[in-house]
């Protein structure tokens, strides 16, 4: 397939875009659905020999993909994905407002996310989190420690998505979406599995360039893993997956999800603008009128 050329906006490098950082050899508010690893099982009811019976329909490996509230997929046999760009934030789950704190993305080609300062969308920064490198975790506050447990670290990986087994709850295959690429943002707090994840990321642009993301899709398979207390969770393995190369609409989907960043990012800034337009003390107040007072005279 011949390739094409992505075209970054104005002033933007296809890297900076694509938010992806080459490692070297030696380092190891949108409607996009949304891919997430499934985590628990979902439970259903067979009946045998006249009694009903739960059995397990889909594992806690398989991948979840959100078209909409009422259109939802998975898949229990893996995904492929084709990256475009890929973001990290900080989140934190309010039982109260039924909603996600979350802080403006930043790309890490930009810096390590644990020594900038992000805006959040209450109003502070990181979730109230600390930047920098915690010596002594068991020498923080009891409070500090619940900011670190119940802040996030997020990646948020744009892109395209192919579900190799699409069912829906019940475990019936939908055919339409068989062998079909579905624009997506996959986020993760899983570290462990994000940073499989970067190597093949590593793997492919240190062989392919800047774009290798594209050309070769990244397969993606989950994990059961067992805890110290035997409980369970899922993480998930990535590797190279098959040759794609560039398509011809590469750059218009670029764009759509440059789009999706610049969007989430300016409801952030908004509502931490909202929150702190009255943040002024009084004293702040006064100097800042002194301060217009002497512009004017001048």
């Amino acid at each position: 397939m011949s390739d094409i050329a992505l075209v970054p906006q104005e002033g933007t490098s296809i890297k900076e875009m694509m938010g992806i950082p080459v490692y070297s050899n030696t380092g190891s508010q949108s409607a996009l659905p949304q891919l997430t690893l499934l985590n628990k099982s979902i439970m259903g009811e067979v009946e045998v020999n006249g009694k009903k019976v739960k059995t397990e329909v889909m594992p806690l490996t398989a991948f979840k993909l959100r078209m909409s509230e009422d259109n939802i997929l998975y898949s229990d046999a893996g995904v492929e994905i084709r990256t475009f760009s890929v973001r990290e934030r900080w989140s934190k789950w309010l039982p109260e407002d039924n909603n996600f704190l979350k802080s403006v993305t930043i790309s890490p080609a930009q810096g390590n996310i644990y020594s900038i300062d992000l805006k959040d969308s209450k109003g502070g920064f990181n979730g109230n989190r600390k930047t920098g490198y915690i010596e002594d975790f068991h020498a923080l506050s009891p409070s500090e420690k619940e900011i670190i447990r119940s802040v996030k670290r997020t990646a948020l990986i744009l892109g395209e998505v192919k579900l190799l087994n699409p069912v829906d709850e019940e475990g019936v295959v939908d055919s339409d979406y068989l062998n079909k690429w579905i624009p997506c943002v996959f986020e993760s707090k899983n570290m462990p599995s994000y940073k499989k994840l970067t190597k093949v990321y590593t793997t492919l642009q240190n062989k392919h360039g800047e774009t290798g993301t594209l050309v070769f899709t990244q397969k993606l398979t989950g994990v059961e893993e067992e805890m110290a207390n035997g409980n369970t969770y899922a993480v998930f393995d990535a590797e190279v997956g098959e040759r794609i190369g560039h398509l011809e609409d590469d750059s218009d989907k670029l764009m759509v999800f440059s789009d999706w960043i610049s969007r989430h990012d300016k409801y952030v800034t908004d509502e931490w603008d909202r929150l702190n337009q009255n943040s002024f003390s009084a004293s702040d107040a006064e100097l800042v009128s002194e301060m217009v007072d002497v512009e004017e005279f001048d």
